[in-house]
């Protein structure tokens, strides 16, 4: 059974907060309990906890759990911070008394007061986690709305609203999001499969939300707002698998510097790298969304449509709003759909001598039996995947009528609606969206709902499904001792990377300097440090003997080791590195380097382990693809990429390692220098 049907499927709901109060949680709570409970298979016993009253809406009220004979698989605490780790005792002693059938197996804690709020809480909060991780007992919250199973016909939540059965499943880390989502679709006659008020995330995360909602028939669409994330490659692993059968949208709050710290004090969350994110987000196959309006469009739309969306239509009356919609659907990687040559035979009988293009401008004059004739062809085209009506109140625009003709063709295929104009369209609007249109007031914002679609579909059709290394188990294999600059080096070249001849001078080795052929290159050869030019560890080019020892005397300060490298010629100069992120796992990034890693911005994201496809596919991202495609040395960068994937998931002990510059000339890939950092590395300053 799945973590979440303890709390789904659970028969006996016991509720300490209950209140008599409507103004309170505690009520609205009872009440939602109360009023979804229905007939067998679905009924539940509900037992209202509080000392202070003796009955609630029909229901006589326990003064504590101890009181309750009855086995109770579900507890919902709704009372102050204070006094839940004393409850949360109760129910572990309790349980100890029962067998396993009667025990409690669940608990949702919708009080606030825990990690979001203090040190303080934080510690309360991971103590009440211990306790019930040792009695083996799962915990919902603290700081949730609570969750619903239209399913299983429970509302463990204190909405307001009647929330209707639908195909959307809500995962959400604030509460307050919900609410709002719950209004939306409450007026827009969708509904909901499930919910989750996930809060501070103790325990229950958002990817065992994920993994229910993989499994649940009544699940077509699945959005999610989070604050942060609680292990992001199993997420990943997750959603790749998941984005095959059923889109995932996402909306991460928190992106900016104001909103982490609003986050961290609202649900205790942790700052994400927004631009692995949107990297991961191609990859995997989930939608990334910016704001709640395209969360909430994307989300309804997809809920009506299960159509796979590459292309769209434009019927208008109105050419410069639809010129610019084209402008932005191109910007936007949408295609634009091309009439059938049956199409344009239909459509050059029906509304003979006018111009057939996409977009069809049907001229202001437009009657809705032009705009019927028009749509009706599009909606039988096999060539057309989508339809963008986009309307304007001219002089003799009928839009009452035309509103009618679009609920009438109503079919299979997506029409998207722009009704541009004030608010005296809105009843207009609203029509539509009763009947199950999408409908905006303006068509840019049609244009990102086919974005997000086109996304969804792309995932669609991608062969490669992520699954999370080993590599990200905190338990790694490490090197007995800290590699040198010389084992990087030989490591690299064992793979069959090409590295520039080099000599590695120590102490001991300082003689060596006498037979040196020059010119060639001079810095330290310690691995940890970073920026090395930056704090003087980089001497330069070297000429002579003299020069030589007065490099070494210099760079022995960062390192006993000195390297003197032949210098090679570089037509472009590339950064490539693998990271081992605490957060995110592993990815690699690409993109120019060497004097241009500051100066320009060129980087491109893949998680690890990632097929050749992918990798080609982040390399054409990138600025330095189009300037290398001009002397067909791309191929030998994706070989290295390839190469250094295989270098770093056969040596788990490396944290990142990053070669800038890879060096570039008609002679091949060469790797100029190198930073390495092992798990448990040791501080810059060098070994000890």
């Amino acid at each position: 059974m799945h973590t979440l049907n303890i709390f789904f499927q659970a028969k006996s709901v016991a509720i300490i907060g209950a209140s008599s109060s409507s103004l309170k949680v505690g009520y609205q709570i009872f009440r939602n309990l109360d009023k979804n409970n229905s007939e067998p298979p679905f009924a539940k016993k509900l037992y209202p906890i509080n000392p202070k009253i003796s009955s609630l809406l029909g229901h006589p009220v326990f003064a504590s759990i101890d009181d309750i004979s009855d086995p109770i698989e579900l507890v919902i605490i709704v009372t102050p911070a204070a006094t839940v780790s004393e409850i949360v005792d109760q129910i572990i002693n309790r349980n100890k008394m029962l067998k396993d059938s009667a025990r409690v197996g669940g608990i949702l804690i919708i009080s606030a007061g825990f990690a979001e709020t203090s040190p303080e809480g934080k510690s309360l909060q991971d103590a009440i986690v211990r306790k019930l991780r040792e009695a083996g007992i799962r915990l919902l919250g603290p700081n949730s709305l609570g969750l619903l199973s239209s399913d299983n016909h429970l509302n463990a939540t204190f909405a307001q609203k009647t929330i209707p059965a639908g195909n959307i499943a809500l995962i959400s880390q604030s509460g307050a999001m919900l609410t709002a989502l719950f209004d939306v679709i409450s007026s827009s006659q969708l509904g909901i499969s499930f919910s989750v008020s996930l809060g501070n995330k103790a325990d229950l995360s958002e990817n065992d939300c994920l993994e229910y909602a993989a499994n649940d028939p009544q699940t077509r669409v699945i959005a999610l707002y989070l604050e942060s994330f609680s292990d992001i490659p199993h997420f990943f692993e997750l959603v790749s698998s998941i984005s095959k059968k059923k889109p995932i949208i996402v909306l991460k709050g928190g992106t900016s510097q104001r909103g982490q710290a609003a986050s961290a004090s609202h649900t205790a969350a942790l700052a994400t790298n927004q631009i692995l994110l949107a990297a991961a987000a191609k990859q995997m196959g989930f939608v990334l969304v910016s704001t709640i309006e395209e969360l909430i469009n994307t989300v309804f739309f997809l809920s009506r449509h299960q159509y796979l969306i590459r292309n769209a239509m434009i019927i208008t009356n109105a050419g410069g709003p639809a010129v610019n919609t084209i402008d932005r659907l191109t910007e936007e990687n949408v295609d634009l759909a091309i009439w059938s040559k049956f199409s344009l035979n239909e459509l050059d009988r029906l509304i003979p001598h006018m111009p057939i293009h996409n977009p069809f401008d049907l001229l202001g004059d437009a009657s809705p039996e032009r705009y019927k004739f028009a749509v009706q062809v599009a909606q039988r085209d096999p060539e057309i995947d989508s339809i963008l009506v986009i309307i304007t109140p001219q002089a003799v625009t009928d839009i009452p009528a035309i509103v009618e003709q679009l609920i009438l063709l109503k079919g299979k295929k997506p029409i998207l609606v722009s009704l541009m104009g004030g608010d005296h369209l809105e009843k207009s609007r609203d029509k539509l969206r009763q009947s199950g249109f999408t409908c905006t007031d303006f068509p840019n914002d049609l244009v990102n709902i086919l974005q997000f679609t086109r996304k969804v579909t792309d995932s669609h059709f991608t062969k490669k499904r992520f699954i999370t290394s080993s590599v990200h188990n905190s338990q790694l294999v490490l090197k007995s001792s800290a590699p040198t600059l010389t084992n990087v080096f030989s490591l690299l070249e064992e793979h069959g990377l090409k590295v520039p001849k080099f000599e590695i001078i120590t102490e001991d080795t300082f003689p060596d300097l006498q037979k040196m052929k020059f010119p060639v290159f001079a810095k330290t050869a310690n691995l940890n440090i970073q920026h090395k030019k930056a704090v003087g560890a980089l001497f330069g080019k070297v000429e002579s003997v003299d020069e030589a020892e007065k490099a070494y005397k210099h760079l022995v300060q960062f390192g006993p080791e000195v390297l003197f490298q032949v210098e090679i010629d570089m037509d472009v100069e590339l950064l490539i590195g693998i990271e081992n992120d605490l957060q995110f796992g592993l990815y690699l990034s690409i993109g120019l380097g060497g004097s241009h890693s500051n100066i320009l911005a060129d980087r491109a994201y893949v998680f690890l382990p990632a097929n050749k496809e992918e990798l080609i596919s982040a390399w054409e991202e990138t600025k330095a693809a189009k300037i290398l495609t001009k002397n067909h040395m791309s191929e030998q960068v994706i070989e290295t990429m390839i190469t250094l994937q295989k270098i770093v998931m056969k040596n788990p002990w490396i944290k990142s390692i990053e070669i800038n510059p890879l060096a570039i000339n008609s002679r091949g890939v060469w790797v100029a220098d190198v930073k390495l950092t092992r798990h448990g590395a040791l501080p810059s300053g060098g070994e000890k």
